[in-house]
């Protein structure tokens, strides 16, 4: 009875170890014949999304490919894609009472049409920020927010929302960061710092730089640079006639000094005391 068990024990072994190598033994599998003639379709070529935020589009172009590999019925399809829907900021500067506009629509929304589209406008007033918790909504349903004539009141950060009609789905998320400075604080005047060769090169035309000149300085510039050369001048000439006047007074004080010295050290009547 022993042998027995002790046998079984050691057969039971010997399956265990060479019953994975015959599991893993390579066999040839048989493919059906109509997975054999089966055919698919497979992207052959495909762009990138048309914009790095927002709402945009990629082509295709899908084939249907066979066992023997060759490309047949090949079409060309142009589909939507959203890369990321938050674009970041965009800063302006304005004087107090000009007419200014920010709008949400772009190449992207106009090539669909805007009708497909909802906007949605918060602001936080007063600061430039993208913290969400900031913004309150702003009673507009239009593409653009429309300032006629802007207040120092307006400035702040407006925050526009883009979504599909269809579904609701945000595509695109804009925040706009608005300045408005009284006219007397700063000068907005770009262009008068610019030399004439930048002003071409503004305009469009091709200018050589490379002798590139400093812009002109401002004529207060001028002036007070003036007023200092003369300061300076004045203020040598001065201290110069003042050198020479002390020394002159000194000189005269010290010459009385000697000759009253002199009168208090001979002896009286010194010039008729005749020798013995």
């Amino acid at each position: 009875m022993k042998t027995l068990a002790t046998g079984f024990i050691l057969v039971s072994l010997v399956l265990a170890f060479y019953m994975p190598f015959v599991v893993t033994l390579p066999k040839t599998l048989a493919i059906p014949k109509k997975l054999q003639e089966a055919v698919g379709k497979v992207i052959v070529n495909a762009t990138t999304c048309t914009v790095t935020c927002g709402l945009g589009y990629k082509e295709e172009t899908i084939c249907e490919v066979g066992p023997d590999g060759v490309r047949r019925k090949c079409k060309f399809q142009r589909l939507e894609c959203l890369t990321n829907w938050i674009c970041g900021m965009l800063h302006f500067t304005i004087p107090m009472g000009r007419e200014f506009e920010l709008s949400c629509l772009s190449s992207d929304i106009l090539e669909v049409g805007q009708e497909a589209f909802r906007f949605t406008w918060r602001l936080a007033r007063g600061i430039i920020s993208t913290d969400d918790e900031l913004f309150k909504p702003f009673r507009t349903n239009s593409h653009f927010v429309r300032f006629e004539p802007a207040r120092e009141f307006d400035s702040g950060t407006y925050r526009c929302d883009v979504q599909l009609l269809k579904n609701l789905k945000l595509v695109k998320r804009l925040y706009y960061g608005l300045r408005v400075l009284p006219p007397h604080l700063v000068n907005l005047n770009f262009d008068q710092s610019l030399t004439e060769d930048q002003k071409l090169v503004d305009e469009g035309l091709e200018v050589n730089l490379d002798n590139y000149s400093r812009p002109p300085h401002p004529a207060w510039k001028k002036d007070l640079a003036s007023a200092l050369r003369v300061g300076i001048a004045s203020g040598v000439a001065g201290g110069v006639l003042l050198s020479i006047a002390l020394c002159s007074g000194l000189r005269v004080i010290y010459s009385d000094n000697s000759l009253t010295r002199f009168k208090d050290w001979r002896p009286k009547d010194w010039l008729f005391r005749k020798s013995s």
